[in-house]
């Protein structure tokens, strides 16, 4: 398991009370799972559903749910349709 960044936009920002945590995970799907875990059911499911970034590049150009963490990567979900 890796020590990751996770960051939260819009929603699921309000929902968990914070723009960002720590926490150790294995791979993005592990992230969701520990969401689920600190947040509840309602935090993961609209976390599965924003759009998801491993340092930038979108997990569905890589291996999605089950994309490899290292230590020291950040994982931000956005909010579909968000501009930049």
């Amino acid at each position: 398991m890796s020590e990751v960044n996770v960051k939260y936009r819009s929603v699921l920002a309000k929902l968990t009370g914070m723009a960002e945590e720590k926490m150790e995970a294995r791979d993005v799907d592990g992230v969701l799972k520990e969401i689920k875990t600190r947040h509840g059911r309602e935090a993961e499911k609209i976390a599965r559903a924003m759009l998801i970034t491993l340092n930038e590049e979108s997990i569905l150009l890589q291996k999605r749910f089950k994309t490899v963490l290292s230590a020291g990567d950040t994982i931000s979900f956005f909010p579909l349709g968000a501009g930049g």
